[in-house]
């Protein structure tokens, strides 16, 4: 099964190695993220991933106060 590489910090999956790997750091394209730490999962467990974060940020927003700004 293919594994993909996801950025730890903005969850993308536009990561690739830096430097070509001579350094064995990775950078994301999207966030500017470099560093030798990246997720690596395959298809089904990114989108899983991203299902709960999205059910996550939902249950926020419910239990926050209707019409309270957060500056």
């Amino acid at each position: 099964m293919k594994r993909i590489l996801i950025c730890p910090v903005c969850k993308s999956k536009d990561v690739e190695l830096d430097a070509g790997g001579y350094t064995g750091k990775y950078y994301c394209k999207n966030c500017g993220y470099v560093g030798s730490f990246v997720l690596e999962m395959t298809k089904g467990e990114y989108k899983e991933m991203m299902e709960k974060e999205k059910f996550e940020r939902i249950e926020d927003e419910k239990s926050k106060p209707k019409g309270v700004r957060e500056d």
